[in-house]
């Protein structure tokens, strides 16, 4: 039996369609018809299951990626991103960083948009010294533009092909690019020192 014909399963293939291809694409380039043919059921059905493409929109995407625990260490940290990019990646889950980039695109308030983006994105990163500080901003948003290319290289432009990449060494090396500005953010300044 296909994960359509079980019960509860159309329902669920139309989310995990609508999920990949909204993260993939944005929500303007997708249409109930792609979303209906990618997880093999009828338009009507995606209808009825959704109401709307912007209710399916809302149903379908998580709106950032699975908050980190707490208590995960910053050293190492960018390894840790860059595995859990490339296994959504292989298990073909939604990425939220990608969608990120749909989401501002699609937005009525790019400057909302922008700031709710580093809100929720980034909110570790901007915290992780205490006190203010002028560099503490341009890394976050230094490290967020090395996730969303590796996210859109990934995803959109299909780059570091798993069959013949060497993944664990894209995890090695990409992760220490994004190891060096988690470092700076970590690093005391001006008498801050790095929350525990």
């Amino acid at each position: 039996m296909t994960e359509p014909d079980r019960p509860g399963g159309s329902h669920e293939a139309i989310i995990q369609s609508a999920r990949r291809l909204f993260g993939e694409r944005g929500y303007t380039a997708v249409t109930i018809r792609a979303i209906a043919s990618e997880a093999g059921v009828s338009p009507a059905l995606v209808m009825k299951v959704a109401g709307s493409k912007k209710q399916l929109f809302a149903l379908a995407t998580p709106s950032e990626p699975t908050p980190l625990a707490a208590d995960v260490p910053l050293a190492g940290l960018g390894e840790h991103l860059v595995r859990r990019m490339l296994t959504r990646r292989a298990d073909d889950d939604a990425e939220p960083w990608l969608r990120a980039v749909y989401l501002l695109l699609d937005a009525p308030d790019q400057a909302a948009a922008r700031a709710d983006f580093r809100s929720r994105f980034l909110s570790r990163f901007l915290e992780s010294t205490k006190g203010p500080n002028a560099d503490t901003g341009r890394l976050a948003d230094e490290l967020a533009c090395l996730l969303l290319g590796l996210a859109t290289g990934l995803r959109t432009f299909r780059l570091l092909d798993p069959r013949t990449t060497d993944l664990d060494r894209v995890v090695e090396e990409y992760g220490a690019l994004i190891q060096q500005v988690i470092d700076r953010l970590g690093e005391p300044r001006g008498g801050f020192t790095p929350q525990g």
